[in-house]
């Protein structure tokens, strides 16, 4: 009886510890990376593909800091306020009556995430490819970095790429 009630603690402190570890994303190789942040478009007009990437940031909010068309290099930014009741953040209600003024006088930490783009567009024969990185940081109330991050998700450069192809058919028949 004993020794089955060492296993089963044990068993469960085994699950619990299972539960609590992070979880740690396996290592991408640079090749990997470079394959899901680099798209090829069907077209030698480098210039029609900078200017979809523009639009597409644009569309996404950031701003071009930087664009020197003869290298195809664009870097650009967006500023979020992460604070609550703040660009599109929930605001948690509670209560009512003194509870809820209480809880709105309460200071509030102020976060900004920061969204770093970097852009290359080059000729590629009679296509054209585009490479771009973005990088998270998180800025504390005083503009101190709390966090970076590059963003390493390949769905989201999917979703970037496929708005992006739609902005270069745009682009091309003018619309």
């Amino acid at each position: 009886m004993a020794a089955l009630r060492c296993s089963l603690l044990l068993l469960l402190a085994v699950a619990v510890t299972a539960g609590c570890a992070a979880r740690i994303q396996p290592i991408q190789t640079q090749l990997e990376v470079r394959q899901y942040q680099t798209y090829t478009f069907d077209t030698s007009d480098s210039k029609l593909v900078m200017k979809s990437l523009f639009n597409v940031l644009q569309d996404d909010g950031y701003v071009v800091r930087n664009a020197v068309i003869e290298l195809g290099l664009i870097t650009a930014t967006k500023e979020t306020d992460l604070a609550p009741g703040r660009s599109g953040q929930p605001v948690l209600a509670v209560g009512g009556g003194f509870f809820a003024r209480g809880l709105q006088d309460a200071p509030i930490p102020h976060k900004i995430e920061v969204r770093d783009f970097t852009g290359n567009v080059t000729e590629f024969g009679q296509q054209t490819r585009v490479r771009v990185s973005f990088q998270r940081k998180v800025l504390d109330s005083r503009g101190s970095l709390v966090e970076v991050t590059p963003i390493s998700d390949p769905v989201f450069y999917q979703d970037f790429f496929s708005r992006m192809d739609k902005s270069v058919y745009l682009q091309r028949e003018r619309l």
